[in-house]
């Protein structure tokens, strides 16, 4: 895990995603494989400092999420995710998600339509070419 002022990330390993947060360029990104033996215990404290950022942030902030795959416990998580920051969307804070699936990849497609469907967040959804 890397710190400082304006920039917080992580680095993907086999089962957890890597995660950036640039405070400088109100950029955030979750990029790779969801899995982890404990969902809870690894996003608590990447969704404190989300919410901390996304907060903090004057302008419109661009969050980017791009799994590989998904645990259905991660999914929860994630979904908890962007119910707070639908909040503070509605609270004022311009937030763009950008929800990105590889072409062929119909389960992660379904879950950024899901959220698109029961959210009052603007999500794009993103496809990726398979390469």
């Amino acid at each position: 895990m890397e710190t400082n002022e304006n920039t917080f990330s992580i680095e993907a390993t086999d089962d957890t995603p890597s995660v950036l947060i640039d405070g400088s360029k109100n950029y955030i990104n979750i990029t790779g494989p969801s899995f982890p033996e404990n969902a809870v215990e690894f996003y608590t404290p990447v969704v404190e400092k989300i919410l901390s950022a996304v907060s903090a942030c004057k302008g419109p902030v661009n969050i980017e999420f791009e799994f590989s795959i998904l645990s259905s416990a991660s999914n929860k998580v994630v979904y908890e995710l962007l119910v707070r920051l639908e909040q503070l969307q509605l609270s004022g804070s311009d937030i763009h998600i950008s929800w990105c699936y590889e072409t062929y990849d119909e389960d992660m497609y379904d879950e950024g339509s899901g959220y698109q469907e029961c959210l009052k967040l603007p999500i794009t959804l993103v496809e990726r070419k398979s390469e």
